[in-house]
């Protein structure tokens, strides 16, 4: 192992790993680690990418100190309860590929030394479905390709110079048949898509079989969207429950009506709706099993776009509210 070798590790991780005296309400139920090395990629709302200038230590508005790998991964041994998932965040650089290689067989090491079962997710941008066997092949349990925008309009206007929108869609398509099952992405609330476009695309990806995680956009200093603000947190409510009645099999994109765009009516009775989403599924973090990131999108006190752990009825009751849809009015 080369010890000089260092990664970020989010604040979070790093309080439940023991690496940082952090106080935290939540504490995250998946290790989150980013490689080093600013990222080629050019995402108008990434902290991460060449186009920023914000700090290198931020993903998203989630603070991320850098410690050595080695450290890291005697944390990782060391076991904790909480961890169901360590999911690696692989920044574009000339030497990710390498990286990646390095981290995840050492963390299988440590996964087979002490007989820990948590899982190894990356979230990467592979060249080709070549490239996502081989990482399979190095002892990956899942990889995560960011879609991020719902159409090629929105992708040319906030990813570009980061690969086109076809071209990640048909890697993802291409991958999901391959490796049915372990493939994930992401879409991002608020980057000027309409609700209907959003629906359109998870009905897309939900056939393929493809988890989906939502993300609301986060302004972060430094960026070029620093000054576009979130989402309405209507439209992120009644995103969240078309993905959960869309990935549930309960509807398909065919039975939503909109107007303008927005989501009206999700064809189903509302007694049937308000019971398939009356325990607050829908309003958890989403994405791979295990996945709540903490305050990912949200401040502490602030408005919580995706909560990380079960909802209170007070909660469930508010979301309903929230989402401003007929369907779901708990009244």
């Amino acid at each position: 192992m080369n010890d000089n070798r260092t990664i970020r590790v989010s604040v979070g991780t790093a309080a439940a790993l023991g690496l940082a005296n952090v106080r935290c309400d939540i504490l995250p139920s998946t290790a989150y680690l980013m490689t080093r090395g600013g990222c080629v990629s050019r995402c108008a709302f990434c902290a991460q990418a060449r186009s920023s200038n914000s700090s290198e230590a931020l993903l998203s508005r989630v603070s991320w100190p850098e410690f050595s790998t080695e450290r890291v991964l005697d944390a990782l041994a060391r076991g904790n309860s909480i961890l169901k998932r360590v999911c690696v965040q692989v920044t574009s650089t000339s030497t990710a590929r390498r990286t990646t290689k390095e981290l995840v067989s050492d963390m299988l090491k440590v996964r087979q030394t002490y007989g820990f079962t948590y899982q190894i997710s990356l979230s990467y941008h592979p060249s080709s479905v070549s490239d996502v066997e081989s990482l399979f092949s190095l002892g990956a349990d899942r990889i995560g390709i960011a879609l991020d925008a719902a159409t090629q309009r929105i992708h040319e206007r906030t990813k570009a110079g980061s690969g086109s929108w076809a071209g990640t869609l048909r890697l993802l398509e291409e991958s999901s048949t391959c490796f049915p099952g372990r493939i994930s992405t992401h879409l991002i609330v608020g980057l000027g898509e309409t609700e209907e476009e959003l629906v359109s695309i998870m009905q897309h990806l939900k056939d393929l079989g493809i988890t989906i995680g939502l993300f609301a956009f986060t302004p972060v200093k430094g960026t070029p969207m620093e000054c576009v603000p979130q989402p309405q947190l209507d439209t992120y409510r009644r995103v969240q429950i078309a993905r959960h009645l869309i990935t549930g099999g309960y509807v398909t994109a065919q039975d939503f009506t909109y107007v303008d765009g927005r989501i009206f009516d999700v064809g189903l009775a509302h007694e049937t709706v308000r019971k398939l989403i009356s325990d607050g599924t829908p309003f958890e973090t989403s994405g791979c099993p295990g996945c709540n990131r903490p305050y990912y999108n949200e401040r502490p006190g602030g408005v919580t776009f995706n909560y990380p752990r079960s909802l209170t009825e007070a909660e469930i009751r508010n979301c309903l509210l929230e989402a401003k849809l007929k369907c779901v009015d708990p009244a």
